[in-house]
């Protein structure tokens, strides 16, 4: 990687204002003239990158901590985690990681709006990669406000009350005037926006990126899986209109990162080391670069009985319905039990590594796949794509693509089975449970579907609400905007 280390060199201090989305140009110390040169653009591009692998967000409580807590896939016994799991939000000692999420998130946010604001009036003839700047900036800021949507807004349906609610803040100025919030709607529109125009101006992608990714690639354009890139931009309005319920339009944008012939499945054989701690070359459409991994997750977690445990019976649900019980490579290669003064412990090292593995706070990059979190994989356009076409009454095309997945990891196909069994959107989610466990998305399926939540500490079960899937916005925001 070129400059994987830069950071933009912005004091978190400015955040300190009365409002969490307040941003005071004047307080920070990158101003216009970084933008003069392509490295001063890329620079403020990897510092944006570079903020979104700290743990206030996918470097920790975006990813795996909060939503996999919330989705009773992980408990946790350490201190205020506990709460997180039984869904009491309003305890004093779990507002502080809303708060988290919600600050970094607009800060992030705000750098990006500085880069847009600085490349606006500016073409290809002022940067040789302007379309691909301007792309990955509109793109990042889209994905972002949907984290923040996904976690605070009630969920999007045929409810025209769903549609119309208060959501958050769209911020798409670099300035210090308070930006009002967005209804649920207006919200979903902005994003979708944001990541059209992103995929236009990152068509260059179809060159950058090859199909055959060896790592150690070189130069802004070399290493295109760690950027947000064309296929990022396909893959994530798949995710978005999945969510939102069109899925006929999820369905057009899956089939356009399937079709591209730019991803594949890791051999079932290499699937015990082809994600953990690392960005897979196969699978991974994007991905974030991050050299800290999870450095503490033993020390701090799970030698504390922390984030890490699993949820009783977990294994259950890889157990294969077909012919061949336990033929899903997925539970022996993402799963270790730990033993610590005499106790043993099932715990996932799909994204972590093995506990032999992490041995020092910061790891080097040597060459073949990145050291990082895959923030969207190509199976998750296989279940969309299956969905789609089952919500349409194609039962054989559906099959075929959840199939394509079942094969991959080692299960005997639908179509295969004895007796013959017509797949349903509880298998398709099943499978989705599966594969996506521990990469923080079983929250948001659940919310999808207002799904009861059975915890899985005390196995009661809590209806689907809005009271339930939606966090609590901060209580500092809410402070500051009294007649909103």
């Amino acid at each position: 990687m070129k400059k994987i280390i830069i950071l933009l060199c912005i004091s978190f201090s400015f955040c300190c204002c009365d409002s969490f989305l307040d941003v005071n140009p004047d307080s920070e110390v990158i101003n216009g003239d970084m933008f003069n040169s392509a490295d001063g653009v890329e620079d403020a591009l990897y510092g944006v990158y570079m903020t979104m692998v700290t743990k206030d967000m996918y470097g920790r409580l975006m990813s795996n901590m909060i939503p996999e807590i919330l989705g009773q896939n992980f408990v946790s016994t350490y201190s205020y985690l506990p709460y997180l799991g039984r869904l009491e939000y309003d305890r004093s000692e779990t507002r502080g990681m809303y708060k988290s999420i919600w600050k970094t998130g607009y800060l992030t946010i705000s750098y990006l709006n500085n880069i847009i604001e600085n490349l606006e009036g500016k073409s290809e003839k002022d940067f040789r990669y302007y379309d691909l700047y301007m792309g990955e900036a509109l793109g990042l800021r889209a994905a972002i406000h949907f984290d923040l949507l996904r976690f605070f807004a009630v969920h999007i349906n045929s409810s025209n009350e769903s549609a119309k609610a208060k959501a958050i803040p769209y911020v798409t100025e670099y300035d210090f005037k308070v930006t009002p919030y967005s209804s649920v709607a207006d919200v979903y529109g902005k994003i979708i926006a944001d990541l059209e125009k992103a995929e236009t101006l990152l068509a260059d992608d179809e060159t950058y990126m090859p199909a055959n990714r060896v790592g150690s690639e070189k130069g802004f354009t070399g290493a295109r899986v760690l950027h947000f890139n064309l296929y990022a931009a396909q893959a994530m309005l798949a995710r978005v209109y999945w969510m939102k319920g069109d899925l006929a339009k999820a369905k057009t944008y899956a089939d356009k990162v399937i079709r591209s012939n730019k991803f594949r499945f890791a051999n079932k054989t290499n699937l015990s080391s082809f994600m953990q701690k690392t960005i897979s070359l196969d699978e991974t459409i994007w991905g974030l670069y991050n050299a800290e991994i999870y450095s503490d997750w033993y020390t701090q977690h799970i030698n504390r009985q922390g984030l890490g445990e699993l949820c009783d019976g977990f294994a259950d649900i890889y157990k294969d319905a077909g012919p061949a019980p336990g033929s899903d490579y997925r539970y022996s290669a993402w799963f270790e039990t730990y033993e610590k003064s005499g106790v043993s412990r099932d715990i996932c090292v799909k994204m972590m590594g093995r506990v032999s593995d992490t041995t020092s706070t910061t790891m080097s990059y040597g060459g073949g796949p990145y050291l990082g979190t895959s923030m969207v994989r190509i199976p998750e356009m296989y279940y969309i794509m299956a969905e789609a076409l089952l919500d349409e009454g194609d039962v054989a095309g559906a099959t075929w693509y959840l199939d394509t997945v079942l094969s991959a990891r080692g299960m005997v196909k639908f179509e295969n089975r004895t007796p013959a069994v017509e797949i349903t959107l509880d298998d398709i989610m099943a499978e989705r449970r599966k594969e996506l466990f521990g990469e923080g998305q079983w929250w948001f399926c659940l919310k999808r579907l207002n799904s009861s939540v059975r915890l899985a500490t005390s196995s009661a079960v809590i209806p689907g609400s809005d009271k339930i899937y939606a966090l609590p916005l901060p209580t500092e925001e809410e402070d500051y905007r009294p007649n909103e």
